[in-house]
């Protein structure tokens, strides 16, 4: 799959991911299995001296094909549905681990 072929809403997500570099997004809300943006989010970035940028390796029209970490947080978002992602640790632009919360229903 390709970042052009997701929704805006995902896009946007990823975007952000790639903004904050190295360090994490906390309490992004989960509608309809896509992770959203609200007013009690927060970007947090780590700032690495002399780390490199990972230009995902942008097409000319800005597309690029999703890597393995960007798929697989995007599926899990998905079975969640409606939640809270309290945290995303994010490397080099690109999610290494997420903590969700749904309500316990039985």
């Amino acid at each position: 799959m390709t970042f052009m072929q997701l929704d805006d809403g995902d896009r946007r997500i990823l975007s952000l991911m790639q903004s904050v570099d190295y360090g994490r997004l906390e309490n992004l809300a989960v509608r309809g299995g896509h992770a959203v943006v609200t007013k009690d989010s927060r970007k947090i970035r780590n700032h690495k001296i002399g780390a490199a940028k990972n230009p995902h390796g942008l097409g000319a029209n800005g597309d690029f094909l999703l890597n393995a970490k960007q798929e697989e947080f995007l599926a899990a978002v998905r079975e969640t549905a409606d939640g809270i992602i309290n945290q995303i640790q994010i490397q080099a632009g690109l999610p290494v681990s997420f903590e969700t919360e749904e309500a316990a229903i039985i």
